[in-house]
């Protein structure tokens, strides 16, 4: 049983590995998913690459030809248009809770974030970007203390992350990322709802 635990948690580990490294732009829409490739890059045995790209097969990340294999989703701009509309009109609504509610603890604290994601840039793959890319947001939006609506717009970030437009393929799409983040804790700081919900917006579009 403990076996068997330990191999679920292994398969799911990995399918959040590739995941955010579909997401998040090491694999460009339409590159094919080579098998040998894949466990090399992820240290995993084939049968457990291949059940993690059901997984995300299931999940619209990918896309199965038969007798061809697994090539990342193309983008679907309609779902996208939607999906990024729906995150702003979310996002931007978290605004003047956050300028309202932030004090010196949470500024300082989403420096630290913002910091620890634009240290993460030259790193290899898209795991560490991810990660503290992720903790950024969430901590972000707890500001606002409202928890349906983090909750909410967490999915729908997780949700979006299927439609990126590319921006995260190259070191200048991470810098302007990152650069983004300062200029929200700049606008806290400032007291600025407006010139917050705009970096928030900016953010979103750039995606």
């Amino acid at each position: 049983m403990a076996k068997s635990r330990e191999a679920a948690e292994q398969l799911t580990q990995l399918t959040i590995r590739i995941r955010r490294d579909i997401i998040f732009g090491a694999y460009a829409p339409g590159t094919w998913l080579k098998l040998g490739d894949l466990q090399q890059q992820y240290d995993a045995s084939a049968f457990h690459i291949r059940r993690a790209l059901d997984q995300l097969k299931n999940d619209k990340l990918v896309d199965h030809v038969a007798n061809a294999g697994f090539r990342v989703a193309t983008l679907d701009v309609t779902a996208r248009a939607e999906t990024l509309f729906v995150r702003t009109v979310l996002e931007r609504s978290a605004a003047h809770l956050i300028t309202a509610r932030a004090n010196a603890d949470d500024i300082a604290e989403l420096r630290r974030l913002a910091e620890l994601f634009d240290a993460s840039i030259t790193e290899e793959g898209r795991q560490a970007q991810a990660s503290t890319n992720h903790n950024f947001h969430a901590y972000l939006y707890s500001v606002t203390g409202n928890a349906v609506l983090c909750e909410t717009i967490s999915e729908m970030r997780n949700r979006s992350g299927q439609f990126t437009a590319g921006r995260w393929r190259s070191v200048e799409g991470l810098q302007a990322s990152s650069r983004d983040h300062f200029a929200i804790i700049t606008a806290i700081e400032e007291r600025d709802p407006y010139e917050v919900e705009q970096a928030i917006i900016s953010h979103i579009k750039a995606f």
